[in-house]
């Protein structure tokens, strides 16, 4: 196989890049039947990726039943990190990473940072968190590989930001779509004077193309998304300066837009389940990786010069998935949580309220007479209950207690998520 110079590697051929992925696919099939997961179930080479319809797919339920090693490639001694995101039913999706896969992983973000021509001049806020969560520690990597100064002041406290903004004069944030939409509806025509903020890198949300024309005409800042997700060590895609699409790595996945119900490819252009395979992911390589994010490639070269195909910022899902602060969480799950303590019929209503860009989970539960006035029982309750959720979904909701038929009855298809 050739070998390709990472800053080359944006401007080779489509043709090379056909050839480098099908080299690394068939690499990638070899990892995966080590694993238990896949063993047995996987062909041991594709002659061209007309081969590929006859390979299953991987969902989030494979990881969940795979839960922890069963996807693991190579020995645990070669683990040198690992993130998680939540499951659909209280089982983390937990991803390994080997140092090879760290680096790789770096090499991206460098290359997303050079699409945002941010330099080693530049001083970035990352406003994004860390811990099992890939968010702040992909851009982390690529800001330090980059040699570029970076202030890591977390989520959230939005005054301190603000006042971080105009004391260090950072010129690019790294935030989640929602909070950059919050933290510039609080920045007062003063607070514009004195900070120096030109560029704003962010995902996790989907983000409107006309919100971005307004950071840019009215506050001055270029905004520049990504896609990624826990299970590839974060964006896998970025935009380039030209905001025509997001560059996807192709020599690090591969990508396949499906129809979601019959799982067959659509044509370029056309809207799908994007469908991903990781090429060079060491410790735990999928294969057909559904996404259930509904996109489509765009058709036709950047003028930028990058020869990598381009997908559009998926716009939604094709299941009933929420993202709060980047957490993806089920409505599911939630519901698991309160019949494991609450075994009777119930009726809850769940709210997901924006508070200063971030968002906050309220569940309201009804209850018997008998549990409300038991003021020792309703306490084990809330307290049981909230851990519960905690460890489902990662974020701590308030729970509000309510008399029985406080909420309308439930008729037809019912609606437990209300985004406020």
């Amino acid at each position: 196989m050739m070998k390709y110079d990472d800053d080359k590697i944006e401007y080779i051929s489509q043709d090379e890049i056909k050839d480098l992925q099908l080299s690394l696919f068939n690499q990638q099939l070899q990892r995966a039947n080590c694993t238990q997961a896949y063993r047995g179930k996987l062909p041991n080479k594709i002659n061209s990726f007309s081969d590929i319809k006859n390979i299953p797919f991987t969902t989030k339920e494979d990881l969940r039943q795979n839960f922890p090693y069963g996807f693991l490639a190579v020995s645990k001694e070669k683990i040198a990190r690992f993130n998680a995101s939540s499951g659909t039913t209280g089982i983390p999706t937990l991803i390994f990473f080997t140092q090879q896969d760290i680096d790789y992983i770096t090499k991206r973000g460098i290359r997303h940072l050079n699409m945002a021509e941010l330099t080693s001049d530049n001083i970035v806020q990352s406003m994004l968190g860390s811990g099992l969560f890939v968010g702040g520690w992909y851009h982390n990597l690529a800001a330090f590989g980059r040699g570029i100064t970076i202030l890591p002041t977390g989520t959230g406290n939005t005054k301190r930001q603000i006042t971080l903004l105009k004391q260090l004069k950072a010129d690019c944030i790294f935030t989640t779509s929602g909070y950059l939409q919050y933290l510039l509806s609080q920045l007062t025509e003063k607070d514009l004077a004195d900070i120096n903020l030109k560029k704003a890198l962010v995902g996790a949300e989907p983000l409107s193309r006309s919100f971005c024309e307004i950071a840019q005409k009215k506050y001055g800042i270029e905004v520049y998304e990504s896609y990624g997700m826990t299970e590839m060590g974060g964006p896998l895609s970025h935009e380039c300066s030209l905001h025509k699409g997001l560059h996807v790595a192709e020599d690090q996945v591969y990508i396949e837009i499906i129809n979601p119900e019959t799982g067959e490819n659509v044509p370029d252009g056309e809207y799908g389940e994007l469908v991903i395979t990781p090429l060079q992911q060491e410790a735990m390589p999928f294969i057909r990786y559904r996404t259930r994010d509904i996109t489509r490639i765009i058709p036709n070269l950047c003028p930028c010069g990058r020869t990598h195909r381009k997908i559009e910022p998926p716009s939604h899902r094709a299941d009933d998935m929420i993202i709060v602060n980047g957490v993806n969480i089920f409505p599911s799950q939630i519901e698991e949580c309160i019949y494991k303590h609450l075994p009777v019929s119930t009726n809850y209503l769940v709210h997901i309220i924006k508070n200063e860009g971030l968002k906050k989970v309220v569940v309201d539960i009804e209850l018997t007479k008998n549990l409300l006035v038991d003021e020792g029982c309703l306490k084990k309750l809330e307290k049981d209950l909230t851990q519960t959720l905690k460890s489902y979904i990662t974020v701590s909701p308030k729970l509000n207690f309510i008399s029985q038929g406080t909420l309308p009855d439930i008729q037809g298809k019912v609606k437990r998520i209300l985004m406020e």
